[in-house]
């Protein structure tokens, strides 16, 4: 059993690389625990574009209601075939950081998405519920219960704290990670007017279905706005880490 400072099975965690200059966190969940060696889900990045390999040294994060913890660890082995798992070992002592140091945007922590044939594209499925873990300018993050098809399309509409509503938003799925027992990690980029190409569609006017629309540059402006002032915000209340 995991104790206040120790990982359990299914916990998230953020692994941080450091490499070429540059940070880039990848989100993933515990699978199994040896000692202090960690089987994870394969994980999925969020964010920077570095990839991770054998051996590279990265920092484990994990939240618990009164703090945040890390510990330094080396990557042993990935296995990319059916499991798609990655072996990690702890190689530092557990960190303990004042939870506010961290503190998340606030979402709205759930949204809607329907998948997409692209052969009937004009009758979406139906509507199924996730929860939103993460956003940028280019895409979402969530989990969900129901596995989707990497590189099929869904259509996704979310709230902002309760603000602002994105609608209709196509998206193209980039990796859908996890089982039908524990629910799935699903990373989905925004299709744009400048970027639909890139995913094989021809006229992405015809393409849309009825009340759908690309994420456009007013709505990636929004989703943009929203950050900068979630951020202002919580360093007014000093509680986001300078």
């Amino acid at each position: 059993m995991a104790t206040r400072e120790t990982l359990g099975l299914w916990d998230r965690v953020v692994l941080a690389l450091e490499k070429f200059g540059e940070r880039s966190e990848f989100v993933s969940r515990i699978e199994d625990i040896k000692h202090d060696s960690y089987v994870l889900e394969m994980p999925l990045r969020q964010s920077g574009q570095n990839h991770l390999h054998k051996g590279d040294a990265v920092e484990v994060i994990y939240s618990r209601r009164d703090a945040v913890y890390s510990f330094k660890a080396s990557i042993l082995d990935l296995f990319d075939g059916d499991e798609k798992t990655m072996r990690i070992e702890r190689t530092s002592d557990i960190n303990r950081t004042q939870r506010r140091k961290f503190v998340r945007l606030d979402l709205s922590g759930k949204m809607q998405f329907k998948t997409l044939d692209t052969a009937r594209a004009d009758n979406p499925g139906p509507e199924l519920l996730g929860t939103l873990l993460n956003i940028s300018a280019g895409g979402v993050l969530f989990e969900s219960p129901v596995k989707v098809s990497e590189r099929g399309f869904i259509i996704v509409s979310f709230t902002l704290k309760g603000r602002q509503t994105l609608d209709g938003i196509l998206a193209v799925i980039k990796r859908c990670e996890g089982s039908k027992a524990k629910g799935y990690l699903i990373g989905a980029e925004f299709v744009t007017r400048r970027n639909f190409g890139d995913h094989d569609i021809r006229q992405i006017d015809e393409f849309l279905p009825p009340g759908a629309g690309t994420f456009d540059e007013n709505l990636q402006k929004l989703v943009v706005q929203f950050i900068y002032n979630q951020q202002v915000e919580l360093r007014k209340k000093d509680l986001l880490a300078k």
